[in-house]
Parts: structure tokens; C-alpha cells; sequence
């Protein structure tokens, strides 16, 4: 019984640190303007509470980490930009380990979160969003989710290897 406490705690701490740290370097991105490398860097934070605690423990942060986005990052689009990819460790988790066909389900949840984000930024925030070369950003953000991809598994691997999770 004392033992449950024990990791609760512990589950519980590694949560906030992950949620201040994700803040801290949505932060930095907006400041140093690298916000892209900050953005993936602050998800692939985002695995830790669901490799060390479980799939609800992910969630619960994200919406956390979301909720903190928005009240404290001043740049809105960046936030709500951070919101789907707040969400893919979950989503990574779950559909790799529920199906072959992972890429087609990982690319199909990129491709709808990015519509979303798009068509949202455009009706509320911004009215008149408009991409010149709309198939070479889609083409651009393709690749780099692929490149974003294997970069986190490879995150993954080294994270459960080295902390023996």
C-alpha cells in the first residue's frame, strides 16, 4: 500500500517537472525563434509521463501542458499549433502498438491536425490566412513529420534504455 504511494508520488512529479519543462521550452522556441525545433522538442518531452506512468497519465498532462500554453504563451497560433502534437505521444503509443499499418494512422492524424489547426487559425484568429504555395508547405510538413517520426521513436528507444523504464 505504502509502496502505491510511493509511485504515485513519483508519477505525479515527473508530470509536473515534464509540464513546467514542455512550458519553459515553448517558451524559449517563441524567444529564440525556433519555434519548430522547440515545438517537437516539448512533445517528445510529452512521452515521458506515458512511458513512466500510463496512456491517461499522457493525456491528463497534455491538457494541462495545453491549458498552461494558452494562458501563458503570448503567441496564440503557437499554442493552438501546439495542442494536436501536445496529444501524438498518446496517439503514437496507442497506435503503435495496436497496428502494422502505424504510418498510414500517424500521417492521417498529422494531416487532420494540421486542417484543424489551419482552418481554425484562419475563422478565429486570423481572417484573411492565405499560403502562396500550399503544395510545397503540405510536401515540407510531410517530410518533416516523417523526419519528426523517427526522430522520437529513436528518443523513445534511448529514453527506455537509459532510465531502464
Amino acid at each position: 500500500m505504502e509502496g502505491d504511494n510511493v509511485d504515485r508520488a513519483k508519477r505525479i512529479a515527473y508530470s509536473g517537472m515534464v509540464a513546467a519543462l514542455v512550458i519553459v521550452s515553448l517558451y524559449i522556441g517563441l524567444l529564440i525563434r525556433a519555434r519548430v525545433t522547440f515545438l517537437a522538442l516539448a512533445t517528445y518531452m510529452l512521452a515521458i509521463p506515458v512511458i513512466v506512468s500510463n496512456i491517461s497519465t499522457g493525456i491528463l498532462v497534455a491538457f494541462a501542458t495545453d491549458l498552461l500554453a494558452f494562458l501563458l504563451i503570448p503567441d496564440k497560433v503557437y499554442a493552438l499549433l501546439f495542442v494536436p502534437m501536445s496529444f501524438y505521444p498518446v496517439i503514437k503509443a496507442l497506435i503503435e502498438s495496436k497496428t502494422k499499418l502505424h504510418w498510414v494512422f500517424k500521417f492521417l492524424y498529422f494531416d487532420l491536425s494540421l486542417l484543424a489547426v489551419y482552418l481554425i487559425s484562419k475563422f478565429l484568429i486570423f481572417d484573411q490566412v492565405v499560403i502562396k504555395y500550399f503544395a510545397l508547405v503540405v510536401i515540407g510538413t510531410q517530410a518533416f513529420f516523417y523526419v519528426y517520426d523517427i526522430i522520437f521513436t529513436k528518443f523513445i528507444g534511448w529514453l527506455v534504455n537509459r532510465f531502464e523504464l
